[in-house]
């Protein structure tokens, strides 16, 4: 009773423990479990109206636009360009398609499997499958049906054994990338479609903008330029910069975080020490070249470059190489040489006059032992061969035998090309009659080739070269990292970044700004670590060291700006010489027409510049030569009096004054239909561009990919 009596007056106490105690328990599990509610709730590589996109879902993605890249391309592998390329792609693409997403849904519209079915096997193929190499014929370069049927049929293969299963599992999963291409690209057109024909095309606009863009005119023109006079002659404040920012915010709008950061590098290149190490090696090279009777051995010890057996011409040879091989005796060395930051050597074996070249045509039949049928493929091979004896083209038999062998033709080659079918190939090529057939055994094949041509007779020259480049040692490279930890160690080497990098002979690069979704710093590779770890930094004057390769990269944080609307102060420079310009051109403009000028060539005088010509503008000239985008220009045009004095009045580059010397009508006959097409065309590919920032701008995007790639 006594226990339950302190259990009671302890009452209030033990509710806030218990309390205390589960609170602590579930916040252990959220902090600690990284499947918890809250990793998830952190792992954010993008929203898009309110929808997450996990890290994992976007580098899926990746992952798989890079798998079909490499299909498309034929390569293995991507270098670091393309794959930056594809990680921004990406991620336009999936932020694209559900802004798209939530859109059409409320408008009801969709693409149907009929609708799918048809762009894929309809009279109307979708684009982007017409746009795929897959479905491409080679011959034509063109969309080729039979290639996508042929593409379809492996993918609905029946019973395919297990090396084919591959295949076609790999084909399924492409083609699923494919489709929802396709799916996408026709949902968005018809968004753009609704949205284009919303805005009406009538008839006196078409009428307008076609007689506008048949107005062909001469312009003469003057042009002073903005620059010509000095900032100091007009007046911005601080309140007229400000006011034009408040009233632009939304120009000045970030979707990530800048990055503001000091840096320098240092290369991690061989020291002297290095190179007299690898020059000491060489000697020995070129002793044991020197007495050697197998010259392949020397060189697999010493170089990176196999030797091979085979006469090159001197096309193939550098200039040094050349003038030693010109005048070198038989099995005569030269070396060790430093060319660069390697040393070479190198030795004459023999010197022959013949072609550089031939142009093969050739046949290929797994060889006998390789597949277990020893007399079928002899009489197979021997079949073909008296066919050909016997006066038929070669080209017509490869292709009988392969549909896309294009004649068996292999094109050029040259001896050190053919070297992976050895030596008997490189003397049949260069040795057997013009335009007749020759059987040759190679291993794991039986050849039937037929050389077309050959280049004339040249110099040529069956050399060893031994290259042995010189690399920084782990000695060289661990010097180099202990004198920089020891930089990013020194006491308030924030504060004094660029001070003690330049005493110690180091270049910064002050106060570089990026955006953190940058790939690279500087267009050095490797470099979105630096970006990463920048944008990550909760403290400025943070410095930190970064390996690559061969480069090491110091950083200094010197701001971030997070994303949302840019602070003035970063874009108050170009606000203040925008609103500079526009002060320049009032003044300008007011003092020549206080003169009263009348001509062009008193215009040329007072504003000190040149007149020149522009022909052949109109309404719609975008692109005017010698000015650019200059839409005073496109008026004038159309609507100046013909010979007339215009101006001054403000462009773009500086204050301009013109006269229409010559106005020409186009020959076009207006066609109502076609130009309104037109219009609609134009208006489609704008709201194709402007609809997506619009869209980001109502539903939201929040960009946080620089936290995790």
């Amino acid at each position: 009773m006594a226990t339950l009596q302190k259990i009671r007056d302890k009452g209030t106490l033990l509710v806030v423990v218990i309390g205390v105690a589960l609170l602590a328990f579930v916040l252990g599990d959220l902090f600690t479990s990284g499947t918890t509610l809250f990793g998830r709730a952190q792992d954010k590589a993008f929203v898009v109206n309110g929808e997450v996109i996990s890290t994992k879902e976007y580098a899926d993605k990746i992952t798989e636009f890079e798998e079909f890249q490499k299909m498309v391309s034929g390569q293995s592998s991507l270098d670091e360009n393309i794959t930056s390329q594809i990680r921004d792609a990406v991620y336009q693409q999936m932020v694209r398609q559900r802004l798209l997403n939530n859109q059409t849904k409320k408008l009801g519209l969709n693409v149907t499997k009929e609708e799918l079915n048809d762009l894929v096997h309809g009279a109307s193929i979708s684009p982007v499958l017409q746009q795929l190499p897959f479905f491409v014929d080679s011959q034509t370069g063109i969309f080729s049906r039979n290639a996508l049927i042929e593409f379809i049929n492996t993918i609905n293969m029946p019973n395919p054994n297990p090396q084919e299963q591959a295949m076609v599992d790999q084909y399924k999963s492409l083609w699923l990338f494919i489709e929802d291409m396709v799916k996408t690209q026709r949902l968005e057109e018809k968004y753009i479609s609704l949205l284009s024909n919303a805005v009406i095309i009538n008839d006196l606009e078409a009428k307008t903008a076609f007689d506008l863009s048949q107005k062909n005119a001469d312009i003469e023109y003057v042009m002073q330029s903005y620059f010509t006079l000095p900032d100091s002659a007009v007046t911005v404040t601080d309140k007229d910069v400000k006011a034009y920012y408040d009233k632009h915010k939304e120009s000045f709008r970030l979707e990530a975080p800048m990055v503001k950061l000091s840096y320098f590098t240092k290369e991690v290149g061989p020291s002297d020490e290095d190179f007299a190490e690898v020059e000491a090696e060489s000697r020995t090279a070129y002793s044991e070249l020197a007495n050697t009777t197998n010259p392949a051995t020397v060189v697999a010890d010493y170089s990176q470059i196999p030797y091979r057996d085979v006469f090159v011409s001197e096309f193939m040879l550098s200039p040094d190489q050349i003038e030693f091989v010109r005048a070198a005796g038989i099995n005569e060395i030269a070396g060790p040489t430093r060319e660069g930051d390697s040393f070479q050597i190198i030795k004459l074996i023999d010197k022959t006059t013949a072609p550089d070249s031939v142009h093969l045509r050739l046949m290929s039949v797994p060889d006998a032992s390789m597949v277990g049928m020893d007399s079928i493929v002899t009489n197979f091979v021997d079949s073909i061969y008296g066919l050909l004896q016997e006066g038929a083209s070669f080209a017509a038999v490869a292709n009988s035998l392969n549909p896309n062998a294009n004649g068996g033709d292999v094109g050029w080659a040259r001896e050190i090309d053919l070297v992976s079918f050895g030596s008997d190939m490189i003397d049949v090529a260069f040795s057997a009659p013009v335009g007749q057939p020759v059987k040759l055994s190679v291993p794991g094949q039986q050849l039937i080739i037929q050389v077309e041509e050959r280049t004339r007779p040249v110099n040529k020259y069956k050399v060893v070269i031994i290259d042995m480049p010189v690399l920084a040692s782990d000695k060289t490279s661990n010097n180099i990292d202990n004198e920089l930890n020891q930089f990013v160690a020194t006491p308030d080497v924030g504060d004094k970044f660029s001070e003690l990098a330049t005493e110690k002979g180091y270049m910064v690069m002050p106060n570089t700004t990026v955006s953190a979704n940058d790939f690279t710093l500087g267009q050095i590779p490797g470099t979105r670590q630096v970006i990463t770890w920048a944008a990550n930094e909760k403290t400025t004057g943070s410095v930190k060291k970064f390996d690559l390769t061969n480069l090491r990269v110091i950083a200094r944080v010197d701001e971030v700006i997070p994303s949302g609307t840019t602070p003035l102060s970063e874009v108050a420079s170009g606000i203040r010489m925008q609103l500079t310009n526009d002060k320049k051109a009032e003044k300008m403009i007011a003092e020549l027409e206080a003169e009263n000028l009348t001509s062009i060539e008193a215009y040329t005088a007072a504003m000190n510049a040149a007149s020149d010509t522009v022909r052949f503008v109109n309404f719609n000239t975008r692109n005017i030569t010698g000015l650019g985008f200059e839409p005073m220009l496109n008026a004038v045009s159309a609507f100046a009096p013909l010979n007339t004095v215009v101006g001054p009045m403000k462009g773009n580059m500086g204050v301009l004054v013109t006269k229409v010397t010559n106005r020409t009508e186009g020959t076009e006959s207006y066609d109502a239909e076609a130009q309104k097409n037109s219009m609609l065309n134009d208006n489609a590919y704008r709201l194709q561009m402007q609809s997506v920032e619009v869209l980001k701008e109502e539903l939201g995007v929040e960009d946080n990919r620089y936290r995790f790639f």
